[in-house]
């Protein structure tokens, strides 16, 4: 009999499409490999709208990665504000272009985990972060 296998669920939110699906697809790609390495199995959702995404948040994500600029007024930290009152221990990455110190330490400074810059490295950070996470809370 195969041993159970711990669930890591992760949410995406980006308003850029061609980004969403960039970051979706780095993370499935690593998960899968994980999945077989650790017994883990990854749930991913992806959402493009913040409505959508605050509309489906459920309170067991475990890891949402959230762009800081997402057009019509809304802003990652709105969203980080909504995930800390509805998913406690869900940790909150912002991921933005902008190299503005002022909105790394706002973020991070209210609750986000982590805050990556959006270059060439950014999809890396991601997977790291994940792998992070997945050592810190069950190995």
């Amino acid at each position: 009999m195969e041993p159970k296998k711990n669930l890591l669920k992760i949410a995406i939110l980006d308003d850029s499409d061609f980004y969403n699906r960039m970051i979706t697809r780095q993370l499935e790609s690593y998960t899968k490999g994980l999945s077989l390495e650790k017994n883990f199995e990854f749930n991913i959702e992806s959402y493009a709208h913040a409505d959508d995404f605050l509309r489906n948040l459920k309170d067991d994500i475990d890891i949402a990665f959230v762009d800081y600029y997402l057009g019509s007024g809304v802003t990652g930290f709105d969203v980080l504000q909504v995930i800390n009152k509805k998913c406690k221990h869900c940790k909150v990455v912002i991921i933005s272009q902008a190299r503005n110190e002022l909105t790394t330490i706002k973020t991070l400074s209210n609750g986000a985990s982590a805050f990556i810059l959006k270059d060439k490295n950014a999809l890396a950070k991601t997977c790291f972060f994940v792998e992070h996470e997945i050592s810190k809370k069950f190995l």
